[in-house]
């Protein structure tokens, strides 16, 4: 009985210090956790709020083009109803044109002919009319030359007048369907700078909206990883909050334990006092001296230690290190957190070391990815697998060294088959500021 006791109250004493240690661990890792879970709520605050600016800012900007393009149709039309008049207006200049060329002709034969009335009164400039008329021979003779000076006088006149009318009408018809083609040509020309300068702003409205639209995007990117940080990290409290749970259970079981060690012991000492007083009293009585035989002591058992190296999670080679590199799919520079592991698709992902599943879903960038925290030789630690084909296990369940968590794939943002494998000293956060290079830490 009482080796057994010396036994208990030896693991207990030995325990004491794990929990104690394990415990003080958890909290730690507890604050900091609540302390990143207020930096990203405050992060997402931010980013909601901008991606609420630039939202605004887009639709604005879509209002503008809708608008930009109801005019732009506007113009084209009243475009199109000015090439229409100027077609008219240079169909009826070119029919002026023919009408003046025509005429042009007549009048040349008018010419002609006035020309030759012309010369013939200046050949005969010296006979008037009056002449012609007196040089009658008789009375019907001169009524006869009257009338034909008459007739050859008003001729003249007429045909000088109707020359002068018919060149002066076709001409000013002219200049009056020039000046309206000059106007039409014109508005014409205004419309059509009009709507290059709209046509010019209407592109740059659809550059800046295309920006917006990617800038939106990225917002939205980043409010969706900002959730699944705070679902990872909300996760994390709540298997650190059943481990402190479980300790505080623990804790009050060997405190039970130890109350009723104690008062065994108490009772066992009384006892032992009895028995002792007891037997001095028969000792003196038969002048016998008794003396209590103590059980030989022994050493407490060992504790096994925690695990303290990592397994690898899948053999193959590596096709990307930890630390700087350019980003396969972008061409852009990045830091690496972790290392890319080829092999087939379908490949078992094992666990590196015991633990609890934190998250084992879909997450931006990671495609299927599993999440495990670990307590290694009192040091909180986080494996991270990601870009699986497939999962075998769920959040909040325990899982032992080299248990299969996943089998390798190509989901996420990925350029072909491979596992990205992490390793972080203590929780995951936001950044990854606690990524160590897993190499060294599974012989890679």
């Amino acid at each position: 009985m009482k080796r057994s006791l010396a036994l208990g109250l030896s693991l207990t004493l030995l325990a004491a210090p794990v929990m104690a240690t394990e415990k003080e661990t958890l909290k730690e890792r507890q604050d900091r956790l609540s302390n990143q879970l207020e930096q990203s709520k405050k992060a997402q605050v931010e980013t909601d709020a901008e991606l609420e600016v630039t939202e605004a800012q887009r639709d604005a900007v879509s209002t503008e083009i809708r608008a930009v393009n109801e005019r732009l149709e506007g113009l084209s039309e009243q475009i199109a109803v000015q090439q229409v008049e100027a077609d008219a207006a240079r169909s009826e200049l070119e029919a002026t044109r023919q009408q003046l060329a025509a005429q042009g002709q007549y009048l040349e034969g008018q010419k002609a002919l006035l020309s030759e009335r012309l010369r013939v009164l200046q050949i005969h400039e010296d006979r008037s009319y009056l002449q012609v008329v007196f040089e009658s021979r008789s009375f019907g003779d001169f009524v006869t030359r009257l009338m034909t000076a008459q007739t050859i006088a008003e001729q003249d006149r007429d045909l000088i007048h109707s020359y002068m009318h018919e060149v002066e009408r076709l001409e000013t018809l002219e200049t009056t369907q020039r000046t309206q083609l000059s106007f039409v040509k014109q508005k014409e020309r205004e419309l059509v700078v009009t709507k290059q300068a709209l046509d010019q702003a209407a592109t740059e409205k659809h550059a800046l909206l295309s920006e917006l639209n990617e800038q939106v995007e990225l917002l939205e990117l980043e409010q969706m990883t900002r959730d699944e940080e705070q679902a990872l990290m909300n996760e994390q409290r709540r298997i650190i909050a059943s481990q402190l749970d479980a300790i505080a259970t623990a804790e009050r079981e060997q405190a039970e334990a130890e109350a009723r060690a104690k008062q065994e012991a108490e009772a066992k000492a009384a006892a032992e006092a009895r028995a002792r007083a007891e037997a001095a009293e028969r000792a003196e009585a038969n002048q016998e001296t008794v003396t209590p035989q103590e059980p030989p002591a022994t050493e407490p058992e060992a504790v096994t230690a925690p695990v303290s190296t990592f397994l690898r999670p899948v053999s193959g080679y590596v096709s990307s290190r930890f630390g700087p590199r350019e980003n396969p799919l972008t061409g852009a520079p990045e830091s690496h957190r972790g290392i890319d592991i080829v092999n087939a698709t379908g490949t078992p992902i094992v666990s590196a070391a015991p633990g609890i599943v934190i998250k084992a879903a879909e997450a931006t960038g990671y495609g299927n990815v599993v999440f495990v925290s670990h307590v290694v030789n009192g040091q909180v630690w986080t494996t991270v697998y990601g870009h699986l084909d497939s999962i075998t296990v769920t959040a909040g369940q325990r899982i032992g060294a080299g248990q299969t968590v996943g089998t390798l794939g190509n989901t996420g943002w990925s350029t072909g088959p491979h596992l990205h494998f992490e390793l972080h000293r203590g929780e995951w956060a936001p950044g990854q500021p606690n990524a160590v290079d897993p190499g060294p830490y599974i012989g890679y």
